[in-house]
């Protein structure tokens, strides 16, 4: 038997006020972070992809980035993620490279690429590596 047809249409309204929009606001950006940095996890995930877009890189920077470190794998037997912190972790030592963290420290956009090093840095093990070297030197010191 079919479904009556409505004899009446109710309309419910909630209205928010000004904190209750700022906080759906806030909920809003949070589950909108989520869903992109989680589609730039799934993207970065794979190994492959990673190359690839650290060769894309390359061309548009006209910077070695990837290439020494596939080499070295090569040549080493070692993995490429490895090799791949060993190039960045060595990079970071470089006297160019510290002059321009310094110079890119003065502006906010400069602050940010820092920051975003530093955790690159902590990924790729930087700091235990300079720990672990302190130990030996101080070892070796005695």
């Amino acid at each position: 038997m079919p479904k009556a047809a409505a004899s009446q249409v109710i309309i419910h309204r909630i209205e928010l006020q000004e904190t209750e929009r700022e906080l759906l606001k806030s909920v809003v950006t949070a589950y909108s972070f989520r869903n992109v940095t989680k589609g730039i996890f799934n993207l970065t995930s794979d190994v492959t992809t990673v190359v690839i877009l650290l060769i894309i890189a390359e061309v548009v920077t006209g910077k070695e980035l990837i290439t020494g470190a596939l080499l070295i794998a090569l040549a080493t037997g070692q993995d490429i993620g490895s090799a791949l912190a060993d190039m960045w972790n060595q990079h970071r030592q470089t006297d160019e490279y510290r002059e321009g963290y310094h110079q890119r420290a003065s502006s906010f956009t400069g602050g940010l690429w820092n920051l975003l090093d530093s955790l690159i840095s902590q990924i790729t093990g930087e700091p235990t590596d300079r720990f672990m070297q302190q130990q030996e030197d101080r070892s070796a010191g005695r």
